[in-house]
């Protein structure tokens, strides 16, 4: 049978895209979503996905999500980190609610389901992957989006440390898309095209290649793999 993937915030953009060129790829795929319940069932409905639902900025419903998860086919071999908000604040602006949001979203979220899925598949002896989603401008940050960048650098720290602690049985990467998908801020695609050594913005389905390999690589463990343009070497 083919492995399975639990896709979070697999819905919509950069998540319903990696979703759509792994069920291509014969991969069996499990979309998590929180609120783009349309997208979800469509992408359900279209291309084949399995879909649940669950809200993962509350660390309460990380492992019943889990458990759902493994209800759909009965094993999980792999998951990808995706689920994201990508809030605005400076530190002025910055309040505890939205902090903990995003930590819980960006990275509490994220180490426990890779725990979960670390139990699951060593009860089982079997090995998998955890592909976490980061951004590429962690590493030059700008004052703008305070806890996302915490938050995000955090989730790649995490990428490193579980790498060690989860091998053999589990591979930890991590992905940073760079210029790949707008959120309304044309005049900065219109600058990365300009300045970047590649000369272009990518594209969602560069960052799903990127994806796969790591699905893939049985020897590449603790990375991160810039989809960037050669963004970090600005």
């Amino acid at each position: 049978m083919s492995e399975v993937v639990l896709i979070t915030g697999g819905a919509r953009r950069l998540g319903s895209v990696m979703a759509q060129s792994l069920l291509q790829k014969g991969y069996r795929v499990v979309v998590h979503y929180h609120t783009s319940e349309a997208a979800a069932f469509e992408l359900q409905r279209i291309h084949g996905a399995k879909i649940i639902q669950g809200d993962l900025s509350i660390p309460a419903a990380v492992e019943p999500l889990f458990r759902e998860a493994l209800t759909v086919y009965g094993v999980i071999d792999h998951v990808i980190n995706n689920a994201s908000c990508f809030e605005r604040g400076t530190v002025g602006e910055l309040t505890l609610e939205a902090y903990q949001r995003m930590m819980n979203l960006h990275t509490t979220a994220p180490l426990f389901l890779s725990k979960a899925l670390y139990h699951h598949l060593l009860e089982r002896g079997r090995t998998g992957s955890i592909i976490n989603i980061v951004d590429t401008r962690v590493s030059k940050p700008t004052a703008s989006r305070v806890g996302y960048y915490l938050s995000k650098s955090a989730l790649l720290e995490q990428t490193k440390v579980l790498a060690v602690a989860l091998g053999p049985t589990l591979r930890v990467n991590a992905v940073s898309p760079g210029a790949v998908l707008s959120n309304g801020d044309e005049a900065y695609f219109k600058t990365m095209r300009r300045i970047l050594p590649l000369g272009r913005t990518g594209t969602a389905e560069e960052v799903a290649e990127a994806a796969l390999y790591l699905l893939e690589a049985d020897f590449v463990s603790g990375i991160e793999l810039p989809v960037d343009g050669g963004q970090k070497l600005l």
